[in-house]
């Protein structure tokens, strides 16, 4: 197999076997191991499972209710306010800081879920422009309400952006050659603007479950891609809780799963129906308690923790050299 980034098959070696963290997933990623290519300090999937499959998956199955990462049994008026997390405003103080936004007329959002940046900026911003790429049929409502155009096919695309974003998209691909497309998208003076899991041996060593990633970054293998893309950093950083948190969210995923998907699934979909019949104010006290609870816990205390290279997320800001 040869490296996604100098495409190489010297340095390329085996590293370790893929987790998966739902086990119905195996007829999608069968066979796969995990390799890693020491001049470009990236791992990946081999053999990459087939598209037709993946299509099917991220259209159909990822965003499933109660199938993790996003466990998702709020009813629709609950998922609009998703875009109000901690962490959309830290990407806002992030991305704000970094980027005039004032000069951004056309912004492109790939992987954009329901869209939850690109809806708080254009708050910010009313003549900005959305555009998309999502596929999951989960999310297009959201988006189109939001003012969205969604473009399933890249190829479909004919028009040219000031910023593009792709958060926790680019580990799910099977290449990295998105970003010479991103590079033909990029107006001359236009920002990518990205961020994935934190890669290092630190990542695999803890890790619970690789599932559904494709794609394991580092710094290192991102100065190469801006290398051989000639693109050229405006910053670069590390975000988020560190991997050790990670690895705990991740365990209490997985425990979540076996005990309320598996054995409890019939339980969770009658709490759907109580919540039409319970009054709203009541299920709104209770979320309220349940979130200042989750906030004031010590294992929240460093959600946003500072700028290190043990933090679990990397994100950067990139601009064309040429």
């Amino acid at each position: 197999m040869n490296c996604v980034i100098c495409n190489s098959k010297e340095n390329v070696s085996f590293r370790d076997k893929y987790i998966l963290e739902i086990e119905d997933d195996i007829n999608i990623f069968e066979g796969a191991k995990i390799y890693s290519c020491k001049n470009c300090d990236i791992s990946f999937v081999f053999p990459m499972p087939p598209d037709n499959k993946l299509d099917e998956f991220y259209k159909n199955v990822y965003r499933t209710p109660y199938r993790p990462p996003y466990f998702i049994t709020e009813d629709y008026e609950d998922l609009k306010l998703h875009c109000l997390d901690d962490r959309y405003f830290n990407y806002l103080v992030y991305l704000t800081s970094l980027v005039d936004l004032s000069q951004v007329k056309k912004l492109y959002d790939f992987g954009a879920g329901n869209g939850d940046l690109g809806y708080l900026l254009k708050k910010k911003f009313p003549n900005l422009e959305l555009y998309s790429t999502e596929s999951d049929k989960y999310c297009k409502k959201l988006l189109q309400e939001r003012g969205y155009k969604n473009f399933e096919n890249l190829n479909e695309i004919k028009e040219k952006f000031d910023l593009i974003i792709t958060l926790h998209s680019l580990e799910h691909l099977t290449s990295t050659d998105i970003f010479s497309k991103f590079c033909n998208l990029l107006n001359k003076d236009g920002r990518i603007f990205f961020e994935v899991p934190n890669c290092t041996k630190k990542y695999f060593d803890l890790r619970v479950s690789d599932t559904p990633h494709l794609i394991f970054y580092t710094k290192k293998s991102f100065e190469k891609i801006a290398q051989l893309y000639n693109l050229e950093f405006i910053n670069f950083s590390y975000a988020f809780y560190p991997i050790e948190y990670d690895r705990k969210f991740s365990l209490d995923s997985k425990k979540l799963y076996e005990k309320n998907y598996k054995s409890k699934l019939s339980f969770m979909r009658f709490k759907i129906i109580l919540k039409k019949i319970i009054p709203k104010f009541i299920i709104n006290f209770r979320r309220d308690l349940y979130k200042l609870k989750r906030i004031n816990s010590e294992d929240r205390v460093n959600w946003f923790a500072n700028n290190t290279g043990n933090n679990s997320y990397i994100r950067g800001i990139l601009k064309k050299t040429i």
